[in-house]
């Protein structure tokens, strides 16, 4: 089998053309979202946000997801290989996990500085140790935790300077994590009898629908590195379409339309309130019970359809 080898990822856009997402400023059934729009420019309605539908991909070696398009349709998948833009179309793929050995094993540190069981929490005391002069960021590697920003703490000296401080001042929830890295995971998938290494992916159709592992979803996907050394899998949608896969799940195939319709609301408020929570990782939202169960739409049902449609605006 031929490889392509790792070529060169890059952070642009994904979509509008290049490779990474476009920024929506919104206001919705009248919230206040904290965010400014430009003097002139309605806000749009529909808005895609960006939900990590597989948040940890390649935590395990055995990692595995098919793509499929639609009957009638292909996907198309977009990188870099050396610093140029290249398309593959292909009716369906499946990504897997390399292990990839590292030429010397790496201490990969960050300095926590508290586990949360909340965002909300977590949020709380990023907010307390910004005012403080502290740079911080919020993650999720398991529970929520709140980490001195690396880029702000570079060396290993700078973390353990900060650290020193920190419990000077009385901070004892704060510690150093430390862990030893010999090998890396890496994205790969074959196309044509060719295999393919890159970090960042991005997958699109022309119906904008597609199988993964054979569940409907709509929308356009993206696989990204995140900040736990795996791979989160990003799903673009619009928000009225997300709700379709949020809502009956939240409240069950059989409540009354009435209730189907106030859940929409909730749905939809919760999701365009909380869309700071993934920052770290270039995300808005998880598919999860730590903010809503996205399950894509397989399972659409035209009563939640007319419960959203009649909550919209």
């Amino acid at each position: 089998m031929a490889s392509h080898g790792t070529g060169t990822d890059t952070q642009d856009s994904f979509w509008d053309g290049g490779l990474g997402w476009g920024v929506a400023v919104f206001l919705v059934l009248g919230i206040d979202l904290g965010l400014a729009v430009s003097p002139g420019k309605a806000a749009p309605l529909n808005p895609a946000i960006k939900v990590g539908i597989q948040q940890r991909f390649g935590a395990q070696s055995t990692d595995k997801l098919s793509i499929e398009a639609l009957p009638g349709d292909q996907l198309t998948l977009q990188f870099h290989t050396q610093g140029k833009l290249q398309s593959l179309q292909t009716q369906k793929v499946e990504f897997a996990i390399l292990a990839q050995p590292l030429p010397a094993p790496v201490w990969q540190e960050r300095v926590v500085l508290g586990n949360h069981r909340s965002f909300e929490s977590a949020e709380t005391q990023a907010q307390e140790l910004t005012k403080q002069g502290i740079a911080v960021e919020i993650a999720q590697p398991e529970q929520w935790q709140v980490w001195a920003k690396g880029e702000r703490y570079p060396s290993s000296a700078d973390r353990l300077l900060l650290l020193e401080g920190l419990k000077q001042q009385g901070q004892q929830r704060a510690f150093l994590s430390r862990q030893l890295q010999k090998q890396r995971p890496q994205l790969s998938w074959v196309v044509k009898g060719y295999r393919y290494n890159r970090d960042i992916v991005s997958i699109s159709s022309q119906k904008q629908q597609f199988k993964l592992n054979n569940q409907r979803h709509a929308g356009r996907l993206r696989f990204q590195p995140n900040a736990y050394g795996t791979y989160t899998l990003v799903n673009q949608v619009p928000i009225e379409t997300y709700l379709r896969g949020v809502v009956p799940y939240e409240i069950g195939f059989g409540a009354p339309e009435t209730a189907v319709q106030a859940q929409a609301i909730i749905a939809r408020t919760y999701a365009l309130r909380n869309l700071r929570r993934f920052q770290i990782d270039n995300y808005e939202l998880c598919a999860d019970t730590q903010c809503q169960v996205y399950n894509g739409i397989d399972q659409a049902d035209p009563r939640v359809d007319r419960a959203i449609s009649a909550t919209v605006g």
